[in-house]
């Protein structure tokens, strides 16, 4: 192995601009993001061929008032909306999930509503309750603002269709206030349920970031630590780019905790935390392994990458001591570091390399950092 202590002069992080496929921060992950989009649009694709259903009931209620030219163009019409939702479910299957399928879908279940609206006639009042889903569909997945420029396109088409071709001044004031009743309905179905899914919505950031993250330190626990790993190392061995593995272990928690107490050593773990944080750049992974140990994940970083940053954190805890009621309490820490495809092919054995380096740098006196070399 290879044992790195000298204070080498601080240099330059990697220079390598990781790819897109590294950019992870924010959320452990931009995939878990990727899978609640897919389910929102499987669970609206469901709500279209719902509206399917209701519409081809309502035909089968008014078929006979229809003329067989009506009757044809509205069956086409709803043939063109099941073709035009399939080849949008096929896209989705396909490719990346985007929110421009959930616009076209609530696009083209306004047309279907209007097209159909257009040939009921007297009983367009009741109808027009059908584009209560669009509205609500919008406001559950698009925003506040698609939700408004939907609202204003249904409301344009409801006053052309009250009364086509007629001065708005000459529409008789009950058809004016069943308009009015009309898109105020709509307008409070998509204000209560844009503040719902909004509120959902933090609900579920708040219940993700406390089940990733390390309550003590705000670094990513195990669990969401080892599923990014293994996303990356999937993507790493895909395309052959390197990664670097380093495992930070506290020197001196345990005698900071016998003679100071624990809270002054959670005070140390958070001060080392910081520490590593500060050296780190966007697309890096830090988690909190367990008990006094840490560990990062390097996108696109060599070991001799890795080991450089290992040595600016290695300086920086120990040039920062802890104070605690006027006791300034020196730290530091022992770096063990591996990296892919150098030191292993799998991430249990890059992780293990990693794990022994940094046993080493313990027993070969703490406080410095050591690359694994298998000789």
């Amino acid at each position: 192995m290879t044992d790195s202590t000298s204070e080498s002069n601080d240099t330059q992080r990697p220079p390598g601009k990781p790819r897109r496929l590294w950019t992870l921060r924010g959320s452990a992950l931009t995939q878990d993001g990727q899978d609640e989009l897919r389910t929102t649009t499987q669970t609206i694709g469901e709500l279209g061929w719902l509206l399917l259903v209701v519409v081809l009931g309502y035909l089968a209620f008014i078929r006979g008032r229809l003329e067989i030219e009506e009757l044809a163009a509205t069956l086409g019409a709803i043939l063109a909306y099941a073709l035009f939702v399939l080849a949008l479910q096929t896209l989705s299957a396909a490719r990346t999930q985007s929110t421009w399928h959930t616009i076209g879908r609530c696009w083209a279940m306004i047309a279907l509503i209007t097209w159909v609206l257009w040939q009921a006639g007297a009983d367009r009042s009741a109808l027009a309750n059908l584009y209560h889903l669009v509205i609500i569909t919008s406001a559950l997945t698009l925003g506040g603002g698609a939700t408004a420029v939907n609202l204003v396109i249904i409301a344009l088409i409801l006053i052309v269709m009250e009364r086509p071709g007629v001065p708005r001044a000459s529409v008789p004031s009950q058809q004016a206030l069943n308009l009015f009743l009309q898109l105020a309905a709509m307008l409070l179905v998509a204000f209560v349920t844009t503040r719902l899914a909004t509120d959902i919505r933090r609900a579920l950031e708040r219940i993700r970031f406390i089940s990733e993250t390390d309550e003590l330190t705000r670094l990513y626990n195990l669990r969401a630590f080892m599923s990014v790993a293994d996303r990356l190392h999937r993507q790493a061995k895909r395309y052959r780019r390197p990664y670097a593995l380093v495992m930070i272990d506290s020197d001196n928690l345990k005698s900071v905790n016998d003679n100071h107490g624990h809270d002054c050593g959670n005070e140390l773990l958070k001060l080392t935390s910081q520490g590593i944080r500060r050296q780190l750049r966007d697309t890096d992974v830090p988690a909190r392994y367990g008990g006094d140990e840490f560990i990062l994940l390097l996108p696109e970083t060599s070991a001799d990458g890795a080991r450089e940053l290992g040595e600016r954190i290695r300086r920086a805890i120990a040039d920062k001591p802890l104070e605690m009621q006027g006791v300034r309490i020196g730290t530091t820490v022992s770096v063990g570091i591996a990296s892919f495809p150098d030191h292993g092919e799998d991430l249990k054995s890059v992780l293990s390399k990693a794990d022994q380096a940094m046993y080493l740098s313990k027993k070969a006196g703490r406080n410095r950092v050591t690359v694994f070399n298998p000789v």
